[in-house]
């Protein structure tokens, strides 16, 4: 008796295990029901008593003697565990690449495709030269310029006076640096000298010739247009920047534009699937990272892909990274196109979104913006301070609509209409440009048009109002002037863009409708 009193003693001093009760083993249990926030006693009792099945959303996991808190994963739930584990880590890492892999595959095609050179500019006029770009706009010629730092050393952009505007940004599409009239030169000219993250400023340099920009990554991406409305006059001002390493600036040797024309097929675009992977490893092996990706590169080597080393999945991983970029892109869809967040107030009762949710530079607060940049550049492309100018008559606004009126996406063999009232914001002109879903670029129909303006002839109404209809055939009654075809077979999304927006677009005076469905 005095031993079954001294056992019962040190139970209750050394754990409470005489107020235990009996240990059951639930069968089963949805994985909700497992208890949290135990004392220290029921915590080191639910390792004797918690269930040995768990029914959860990757199915069944069985667990040995003690259960989910007491006893180990069996080996066949460590196998669906381990799966889990990689799909996961493949999902984020999917999301987290977006905007380096769009870069790379504009890089790719800018060196590969149009056999551009370090600093070499590149332009496309027509809509159908700029197929390739993401959301680019119908109206604008777009000038574009990478180059590889690590191949280059310091570069030098050399930027003349007159009206331009542009952007520096790096691999990740984060701004570095606005020129020309929406930057800090006012459209005086500047001379830039451009840094790769660890290299040094060169010796010896004057430091009122040039002003340093240090860049994110080896890659920089440097982003002009030229802002007149006379095209001899913008041949001129573009033939004037003048890119090439600072080793060289002594007797530099200056490349022709290249012109794209329109039979070039190429595309920017994300690809579908394992080619994803392996376009993010491309562009992996050429880069330098910084401290905030380490852990996303540390989950990609446990995939097999890794910085430097062959890429050579196995099966089992295949498979996951396969599946991963089919759901990571389907993810990445969902906060596209219907998003959880939003960074404004203006026009919040329609189903027009405002397209620059993400900030210049990622940085948050304490955070980086990953879900945001994502959803940014999975359907847009670059980023600059000028961009986020909300200002009457100055830059840009972009609205940008996936549903219509009544909350449905839109759908190519529908109808569709929208109305602009009399007298729309914007002091310059304003469009409405259709995309398709799959490659976020101008849509390519049998018509060869995807927009439509204030300049190019659009038939009023009869109290100054506008009506543009979408539908694969030229609705009977409607004007081709008024009329963009989507094609009947995929689904669309459009931008509304409105140059030298006027204070009734920031006050909300102006009137904006939806995009509404037509019976």
């Amino acid at each position: 008796m005095r031993s079954l009193a001294i056992a019962l003693s040190f139970g209750m001093v050394f754990g409470g295990l005489a107020d235990r009760g009996p240990i059951t083993h639930a069968q089963s249990v949805d994985v909700t029901n497992i208890k949290d926030e135990l004392s220290p006693s029921e915590f080191r009792a639910y390792g004797e008593s918690s269930p040995k099945n768990l029914r959860s959303r990757i199915g069944e996991l069985t667990f040995t003697k003690g259960g989910f808190a007491g006893g180990y994963p069996s080996l066949e739930s460590i196998k669906t565990l381990k799966n889990e584990l990689d799909f996961h880590k493949a999902t984020q890492a999917y999301i987290w690449a977006v905007p380096i892999v769009s870069y790379a595959r504009w890089l790719e095609s800018h060196e590969e495709l149009f056999g551009a050179k370090d600093g070499q500019i590149v332009r496309m006029t027509s809509p159908k030269a700029k197929q390739g770009i993401l959301t680019a706009n119908a109206t604008t010629p777009y000038a574009v310029a990478f180059a590889d730092l690590s191949r280059t050393g310091p570069l030098v952009f050399d930027i003349p006076k007159g009206m331009s505007a542009g952007v520096v940004n790096d691999i990740w599409q984060r701004g570095i640096h606005d020129f020309g009239m929406s930057g800090p030169d006012r459209g005086n000219g500047a001379k830039l000298l451009i840094l790769a993250p660890e290299m040094a400023i060169p010796n010896g340099l004057d430091a009122n010739e040039y002003t340093v920009i240090r860049n994110g990554s080896n890659i920089v991406f440097l982003g002009i247009r030229a802002l007149m409305p006379d095209p001899a006059e913008a041949d001129q001002l573009l033939s004037s920047f003048r890119i090439f390493p600072y080793a060289k600036r002594a007797n530099p040797t200056l490349h022709p534009i290249i012109d794209v024309d329109e039979s070039t097929e190429w595309g920017q675009w994300q690809p579908h699937g394992m080619a994803y992977w392996q376009a993010l490893k491309k562009i992996l092996d050429r880069e330098v990272f910084e401290d905030r990706d380490r852990f996303f590169l540390s989950m990609l080597a446990s995939l097999g892909l890794e910085k430097g080393q062959p890429f050579q999945p196995t099966a089992a991983q295949a498979e996951v990274l396969k599946e991963a970029a089919v759901i990571g892109e389907a993810m990445l869809k969902s906060i596209t196109f219907d998003k959880p967040f939003s960074n404004n107030a203006p026009y919040k009762g329609t189903n027009w979104d405002q397209l620059m949710v993400v900030t210049v530079d990622d940085r948050d607060g304490d955070m980086d913006q990953l879900y945001r940049r994502a959803a940014f550049t999975w359907e847009a492309v670059s980023r600059g301070k000028a961009y986020y100018i909300e200002q009457a008559g100055v830059g840009q606004q972009y609205r940008t609509a996936y549903k219509d009126g009544k909350g449905n996406f839109f759908e190519g063999d529908k109808h569709y209409k929208l109305t602009m009232p009399p007298n729309a914001p914007a002091e310059v002109f304003w469009s409405i440009v259709v995309y398709d879903v799959n490659t976020r670029t101008l849509i390519l129909n049998d018509e060869g048009r995807a927009a439509l303006s204030s300049r190019t002839g659009l038939i009023q109404n009869e109290d100054g109002s506008v009506t543009v209809h979408f539908s694969p055939e030229l609705p009977a009654g409607v004007q081709k002037a008024n009329w963009i075809q989507p094609n009947p077979d995929e689904s669309w999304f459009s931008y509304l863009r409105f140059y030298g927006p006027t204070q009734a677009y920031f006050d909300q005076t102006y009137p904006l409708q939806d995009i509404m469905p037509v019976n």
